[in-house]
């Protein structure tokens, strides 16, 4: 999952335009990208970029072909900090338990709370009970959960070699259920004055 998730997106890094006043509301609907046909990014096949945002803070991305076929993808997206939203593919829920003790996720990966108060939510730290299987390598995963709704997960492999923190942010989706991206998966999108939209890669969106 962590490969996949590298090789489709890109870290967001777009700041609003001074003075904007930028709400939730704003993004959801339909965006429609300039005409994008020749560019290397994501295809030069692909003339448009649809992004829909919907009230869930789910979506679908969908490339369309100059041949009229398209390809949908289903994201999920957050609200930053400084007014801009992040949007990417892959994500994944984690459930913590009733007692606080346990946190299982959609991998069927199942995690212990190590050291911290249980009435504190997700935040913590919270260790893998097994190890998990990735690549043909056996590896412990260890999640730092901060209470600025950012984290990084800790992979070491069955050789003791641990890898280089995985960033990570989170937000809370329903009660003790709460939704995870790697950060480097993220791709920006925000709302400029004039009311249309610019992504990670620059290029403009129209709202239908």
């Amino acid at each position: 999952m962590k490969l996949s998730i590298l090789t489709l997106a890109v870290l967001a890094a777009v700041l609003c335009s001074a003075g904007c006043v930028i709400s939730p509301h704003d993004i959801i609907g339909t965006w429609t990208s300039e005409d994008i046909s020749g560019l290397p990014v994501p295809s030069p096949d692909v003339t448009r970029i649809i992004v829909e945002f919907t009230p869930d803070r789910k979506g679908t991305e969908t490339w369309v072909y100059a041949n009229g076929c398209r390809y949908v993808s289903n994201i999920s997206w957050i609200e930053n900090d400084d007014g801009t939203f992040s949007y990417a593919y892959d994500s994944w829920l984690t459930t913590v338990s009733e007692n606080g003790t346990l946190a299982s996720d959609e991998e069927g990966r199942v995690f212990v709370r190590e050291g911290s108060d249980a009435d504190s939510g997700y935040p913590g730290t919270w260790t893998a009970v097994e190890a998990y299987e990735y690549n043909g390598m056996l590896y412990t995963i260890t999640n730092e959960i901060y209470p600025d709704n950012t984290g990084v997960s800790l992979w070491t492999d069955q050789n003791g070699v641990t890898e280089p923190p995985w960033e990570m942010v989170w937000y809370p989706y329903k009660e003790d259920m709460y939704i995870n991206y790697y950060k480097e998966a993220l791709i920006g999108f925000t709302i400029l004055d004039n009311g249309t939209g610019m992504d990670s890669y620059n290029l403009t969106y129209t709202k239908a």
